[in-house]
């Protein structure tokens, strides 16, 4: 009970960390809010050209309000971690008996928050402005999103290894990393349209297995359950791998006294 204690303190503390910084409500909403705008204006003069793309609205909507959950997911699980860098509060965190595996978690939670928030504001966005309804999905919304957030914490804490590992100056990929991926993740157009090699290489990728089925539903109305199957799988075995690595660096850091020295 003591973890979950801790656990709960910490997120209470980034929440709080939330609602008394105003600024941070331009990333949590304004940013979703002009991301569904920009792409329900795109998908208007899709249908105003008289394309013959079938279900343009949720197709491009949908892969926006998707993206940003991952995205946000992404992000966040690093930011959260950066926000005690900038606070130089990493060695008192550390200094009590907090243990890191607690200290993951309350960075996931944190994180599931802000998904929560981002999704809704952007679903609300949708409704309003364009009458589209991200339920359209039905019950594999979930699934949808359970995935994307997986696969943008294995980024997100990707990014945290690289920044306890090689200082401060890497802490553009908490930003940049995220987008690194997009190109083999057929979040706006399908799989088919990849060269080869590309093609190959966004097999790996549990993104484009979620976008793909996306598509599917939005289009079919049916969902290719090997899909799913397959963007499960990567992100346990990714979520596993990174895991590990992010032990393994924080152990030789501490051993190296090094996180007091991140700028």
């Amino acid at each position: 009970m003591s973890g979950l204690r801790r656990v709960h303190a910490l997120v209470l503390r980034y929440v709080l960390l939330v609602g008394r910084d105003p600024s941070r409500l331009v990333d949590l909403v304004i940013w979703p809010f002009i991301d569904i705008t920009v792409w329900g204006f795109l998908t208007l003069y899709v249908n105003q050209t008289g394309s013959t793309l079938p279900n343009a609205m949720a197709i491009f909507l949908g892969g926006a309000i998707l993206w940003n959950v991952f995205l946000r997911a992404a992000q966040d699980a690093s930011v959260s971690f950066l926000d005690d860098v900038w606070a130089r509060s990493l060695v008192t965190l550390f200094a009590s008996p907090l243990r890191l595996v607690e200290y993951g978690a309350s960075l996931m939670a944190v994180g599931v928050i802000k998904v929560i928030l981002g999704l809704s504001v952007m679903g609300v966005a949708a409704w309003l402005l364009y009458a589209f309804d991200v339920l359209t999905f039905g019950p594999w919304l979930l699934p949808f999103a359970a995935n994307l957030v997986l696969f943008g914490y294995t980024l997100g804490l990707l990014a945290l290894a690289a920044i306890v590992r090689f200082g401060g100056r890497w802490q553009i990929l908490a930003w940049s990393l995220p987008w690194i991926v997009m190109p083999v993740s057929s979040v706006y157009w399908p799989e088919s349209v990849l060269p080869p090699s590309v093609w190959l290489a966004a097999q790996a990728s549990p993104m484009n297995h979620v976008f793909e089925g996306m598509r599917a539903v939005v289009t079919t109305g049916t969902m290719p359950l090997w899909r799913l199957g397959a963007a499960t799988a990567l992100n346990v075995v990714y979520l596993t791998l990174t895991a590990a690595l992010v032990a393994r660096v924080f152990r030789n850091a501490l051993d190296r006294g090094a996180l007091p020295k991140l700028r």
